[in-house]
């Protein structure tokens, strides 16, 4: 069973020292340490950039999300587990929403941490970090060794035409949803996760609204479903 840690926050029993909050992060309280994924700002400008005509939105709503994620817990850290743009190309407007996210969190005393993903630029950005014997990536060359915690796959559930990011949970694995609404997801109800994924039984916690609902094991989702 998945037991409250604090208001809105959930810690699966696999994990120690982790809670999930709805908004799609992992937050270790004793650390002051929150972890996202796949934010995927520049969204618009990247579709703008193939002929689609989006309006801009990337940036309000991760600081709308990152709004209600503080009002919910204290931090100082940030954690951005890779796929913080959408495009590694150059683009001064992703650039400049960038900025005015990092300033945004300085500006409330958060430090962000920036981890290399696929949709990164190389400019000289991890592509891991330590935190509590957990190593943190974006998860798009894998897992490694030991305890692990990635997004890149951006997991979902869903089911009847609905679908709500979900984290996958184990022992040694954390996945997270993608912060970003603009992500279709892996949809997690069909069982069929990439190979990495298979190395332990995983849970799924799925995020609907305000709350985060433990839906068990994956492998006895498809049941669930029908």
């Amino acid at each position: 069973m998945t037991s409250v840690s604090a208001p809105g926050l959930l810690s699966p029993p696999e994990l120690s020292g982790w809670s999930l909050a709805p908004e799609g992060a992992a937050v270790h309280l004793a650390e002051g340490t929150a972890v996202i994924a796949d934010v995927h700002l520049g969204y618009e400008w990247a579709r703008g950039s193939r002929g689609d005509c989006i309006p801009p939105h990337s940036l309000r709503e991760t600081v709308s999300k990152l709004e209600t994620l503080l009002s919910r817990v204290s931090i100082t850290r940030l954690i951005i587990a890779g796929d913080l743009v959408e495009s590694a190309g150059p683009c001064a407007r992703t650039a400049n929403d960038v900025a005015s996210l990092f300033s945004w969190l300085k500006a409330r005393g958060v430090e962000a941490v920036w981890i290399r993903g696929n949709h990164d630029p190389a400019r000289g950005q991890p592509t891991a970090c330590e935190l509590d014997g957990w190593r943190i990536s974006h998860g798009d060359r894998g897992l490694g060794e030991g305890k692990s915690m990635i997004g890149h796959h951006h997991p979902a559930l869903k089911t009847a035409g609905l679908s709500a990011p979900c984290f996958l949970v184990g022992h040694e694995t954390i996945v997270l949803p993608a912060f970003s609404p603009n992500s279709a997801g892996l949809d997690v109800g069909t069982g069929r996760l990439p190979r990495p994924l298979h190395r332990e039984p995983l849970r799924c916690v799925a995020g609907l609204g305000e709350e985060l609902l433990d839906f068990g094991p994956i492998a006895a989702l498809a049941a669930k479903l029908l």
